[in-house]
């Protein structure tokens, strides 16, 4: 494991698999069973690339890395310190050249990566529509429960 900056508030979680860990701060969301189950839902064959979207700390293409074949791993989180811890945890596994993390919209993807760049995407997307249900207090954990910032037509 690298040495990798844990800052306060963040702990940093074994993800029981390859002794993977994943740096998350309670504070701002922290992931859930869907993202487990959704990992081990998705299939990849041998040389396939994958594309997370909504990556959050990243742990789906982590979990991916270590249960498939795939050969790289792309997340894409909006979200700037989500995407950065997402990143941190990548480099505590030592994964740099398996999984790559990208702060930005999804809604902007075609400006990011051109047609026919991956073969299997996945997606965690905010469950809940803004408006709709008990709003957080913390920004962070409103948008990635709420579509605040991306809807499910925009994952679709």
């Amino acid at each position: 494991m690298a040495n990798v900056n844990i800052n306060p508030n963040e702990r940093v979680d074994d993800l029981n698999r390859n002794g993977y860990l994943l740096i998350q701060d309670p504070e701002k969301f922290c992931f859930g069973v869907d993202a487990v189950f959704l990992a081990g839902f998705a299939k990849m064959k041998q040389g396939e690339i994958a594309l997370d979207m909504c990556t959050g700390t990243g742990v789906i293409p982590i979990l991916m890395e270590a249960k498939t074949q795939g050969e790289r791993f792309v997340g894409v989180e909006i979200q700037e310190a989500s995407a950065e811890m997402a990143q941190r945890s990548v480099q505590l596994n030592s994964l740099e050249d398996k999984i790559s993390i990208r702060q930005g919209d999804i809604k902007e993807l075609d400006k990011m990566y051109r047609l026919g760049s991956f073969d299997v995407v996945t997606c965690n997307p905010p469950y809940m529509p803004n408006g709709g249900g008990i709003l957080n207090d913390y920004t962070p954990k409103a948008v990635a429960r709420h579509e605040i910032l991306c809807t499910l037509e925009d994952v679709i």
